[in-house]
């Protein structure tokens, strides 16, 4: 199993998408169900870290950033075969323009 560790621009991301959904949507379930499926995600990713697939823009392909969808968001991570780590790095909406962010 890989250690996973989350960025603090992750970690921020994550917050304030669920506070999105709690307050802006008045959601608490979807809020709720976007944390498990966070947490599911990230059990997958430890234990299968080349599960998901290399992003689709290719300056980050080439950077060894990986993607995967939940919801309606979009994770990036990184993994680091020789240290058995996978590096979570940041959580956008789905059709935000992100690749000038990470």
């Amino acid at each position: 199993m890989y250690k996973l560790t989350i960025t603090e621009l992750a970690h921020t991301d994550l917050d304030e998408i669920i506070s999105y959904m709690m307050m802006e949507l008045a959601a608490p379930q979807t809020a709720s169900d976007f944390a498990d499926a966070v947490a599911a995600c990230y059990d997958r990713i430890r234990q299968n870290p080349m599960s998901c697939e290399l992003s689709r823009n290719q300056h980050l392909r080439n950077e060894g950033f990986r993607r995967t969808v939940i919801k309606n968001y979009i994770m990036l991570y990184k993994v680091f075969p020789k240290r058995k780590e996978v590096v979570v790095y940041r959580f956008f909406y789905g059709r935000r323009d992100y690749v000038n962010l990470i």
